[in-house]
């Protein structure tokens, strides 16, 4: 489970190869959340009293499940937020087909600027960026291509021999080139965001977790945990639009933030019921 959770916060490409480890990775940790369910209930005990059986003093539960817990919650709910990061809509649909057809990001030299530049209101250490439509020769595997690509941003007026980030796949010409524009919610800036809230609520939630509490749920109730379970599940479900469709960036974040709820919907539940 720890891994899934991993590999689900990290920055992996829209690439089929990576969809299929996560969905093997989560078959995994179902498969182990199955065979704990099925340790945990045990057969109930029957026969007398051994009043010869010596009397262990009770042993202070471990601060070992309270510390595993304070890192996996914030990581499965960073995991479910970062399923929202990335661009939608049709240039959405456009970058899976280009991922798909073994593609990438590139940087390419300005050959012409067909356009009047215009500023965008960025500045990076004093130095204002500008937007213009601009030819690039793209290396397809048929042969070299000219391609117009509209809206590319540079630091600085953009002239003949500058470099621009252009997103193309070398065998589907027909699908041409685009600049690589991330946006915040795109981009490795949400993804940063992230992890720091995650990492801090990792490091700060420790002492939110009672230890006997803890212990005490930890045993499989079909009551109790199996609700919990219903509430896992619904948070997985909220997350399938946006890994098999084209969502809208407001409605896959608000479903990505919905399902990072529920890993602590379930805790709740399951602490205050056993």
């Amino acid at each position: 489970m720890s891994v899934t959770l991993i590999v689900g916060i990290l920055p992996l490409p829209p690439r089929a190869e990576a969809r299929d480890l996560r969905l093997a990775l989560f078959g995994c940790s179902l498969l182990c959340v199955l065979m704990w369910m099925t340790v945990s209930v045990r057969p109930p005990r029957t026969g007398g009293v051994d009043l010869d059986k010596v009397v262990r003093p009770t042993r202070r539960p471990s601060r070992s499940l309270p510390v595993l817990l304070a890192v996996l919650l914030p990581l499965a709910s960073g995991a479910a937020l970062v399923q929202a990061v990335g661009p939608d809509g049709e240039r959405g649909r456009w970058v899976s087909e280009v991922y798909a057809a073994g593609g990438g990001v590139h940087e390419v030299p300005i050959e012409r600027v067909v356009s009047a530049p215009w500023p965008t209101g960025v500045n990076v250490n004093d130095v204002d960026e500008y937007a213009a439509d601009v030819v690039v020769t793209l290396p397809f595997d048929d042969g070299s291509r000219r391609t117009t690509v509209r809206g590319a941003r540079t630091l600085g007026v953009p002239g003949e021999g500058n470099t621009v980030t252009v997103m193309y796949a070398p065998g589907r010409p027909g699908l041409g080139g685009r600049y690589h524009d991330s946006g915040f919610f795109d981009s490795g800036a949400a993804l940063l965001w992230i992890w720091t809230v995650a990492l801090m609520v990792a490091v700060f939630g420790y002492g939110l977790y009672d230890r006997a509490e803890v212990h005490t749920a930890r045993r499989f109730r079909g009551d109790v945990h199996g609700v919990a379970v219903l509430v896992l599940c619904l948070g997985v479900l909220l997350l399938l639009p946006g890994a098999f469709f084209q969502t809208s960036t407001w409605a896959g974040w608000l479903l990505a933030f919905i399902s990072a709820c529920t890993p602590w919907l379930a805790l709740a539940w399951a602490i205050k019921r056993v």
